[in-house]
């Protein structure tokens, strides 16, 4: 009697999924992660915040499966894909005397009180490249390693900064924090999905990589296309 052909099996996309991410990107991947899981309800979700040196140790170390960030290693061998344009910008009190005031040389900063984010952050190093494009130095009075802190010094006078503009979508909507229409700005990066290339990644992880590929771009458009036009001007 012959035998009745098996099903082949297919992968399931099952299992824990390890996604680290730099703080910056809080702002948006949760909401993404929520559509995710819409469409892989099987998959388990751990989420894991980090400096960008942070998540450069835990690619390495095998601790996380992908990572999101802006500044791709160069420590180490992998695999960095962009998924949206990540667009930084110069922040002021809103009633600081430079907003407003036009378009503005990088020059004009010199001698502001500046709030930065600390070294070896991806935020600081987009920040410390155009400064040396445009062969300015600022003033740093403060260094931190939170957007959120820095932000709530901005809009309590105590300097200017340079932000992510993803970080700013509910102080600029309120009105609590402005824009600095400085010339060569905003500085426009990458936001990447990343993973080691020694790693092979689980079904999981490539149904994870191919949404953010297809979707993230999408996302952030639309979320945020009224802010860049606002940085644009």
């Amino acid at each position: 009697m012959p035998r009745t052909p098996q099903p082949v099996c297919k992968k399931l996309e099952v299992g824990l999924l390890t996604i680290g991410m730099v703080s910056t990107a809080k702002y948006f991947l949760p909401h993404l992660l929520a559509e995710f899981r819409q469409e892989h309800a099987g998959i388990e979700l751990k989420l894991v915040v980090g400096s960008r040196e942070q998540l450069v140790k835990m690619l390495h170390a095998n601790e996380v499966d992908i990572a999101i960030m802006g500044c791709p290693p160069k420590e180490l061998a992998t695999r960095a894909e962009p998924f949206a344009a990540h667009p930084h910008v110069f922040v002021a009190p809103v009633n600081h005397p430079l907003v407003g005031a036009g378009t503005l040389a990088s020059a004009a900063l010199k001698g502001e009180p500046f709030i930065l984010r600390e070294p070896g952050s991806g935020t600081r190093a987009a920040m410390e490249k155009f400064l040396q494009r445009s062969r300015t130095e600022l003033r740093v009075t403060m260094e931190m390693a939170s957007n959120e802190t820095i932000k709530q010094a901005v809009m309590a006078g105590m300097g200017l900064s340079f932000l992510s503009l993803h970080t700013l979508g509910l102080e600029l909507d309120n009105r609590l924090i402005a824009l600095l229409d400085v010339e060569e700005a905003p500085v426009v990066r990458a936001w990447n999905v990343v993973h080691t290339l020694s790693k092979l990644l689980s079904p999981a992880a490539e149904a994870f990589r191919y949404f953010i590929l297809e979707h993230g771009e999408d996302y952030l458009a639309r979320h945020f296309a009224r802010h860049m036009r606002l940085a644009e001007r």
